[in-house]
């Protein structure tokens, strides 16, 4: 077996989707039609891919009530401020506040504008 995505319930799907695409340069591999207008959406090397969708089988989480430390999707960046301050004029939520990290890497937790963390993060040694 291998990874193939992680997926989130939310109310807009296809807008949703759209705004991964336009922060980040993430495309869109497949579109579903109603009901669930799901989205698949993945990075130019396949390696991580976003499901968005509209199920009534289950609640749609308040994802701005989810503590940042808890739930988040992480982005590597090589300017947190800059890459942040991006995000913020595309709709997205940051605090303004950068963390330092055990290790010395860095942090920016922003929210998409539907209350997902985005956690953008710069290392000192990628994991990658």
């Amino acid at each position: 077996m291998r990874f193939e995505h992680t997926a989130y319930n939310v109310s807009e799907p296809a807008a949703q989707a759209q705004w991964y695409v336009d922060a980040f340069g993430l495309r869109i591999v497949r579109a579903i039609g109603a009901p669930t207008f799901t989205h698949f959406v993945t990075d130019s090397e396949n390696r991580l891919t976003l499901e968005f969708y509209s199920n009534e089988r289950g609640p749609i989480p308040d994802y701005h009530g989810i503590n940042q430390w808890t739930q988040h999707i992480a982005f590597s960046s090589d300017d947190l401020k800059a890459d942040a301050a991006k995000l913020s004029s595309l709709g997205g939520v940051w605090d303004g506040t950068v963390i330092d990290l055990p290790g010395g890497d860095q942090t920016a937790f922003v929210r998409d504008p539907w209350g997902l963390t985005v956690q953008l993060i710069q290392r000192v040694k990628p994991l990658y």
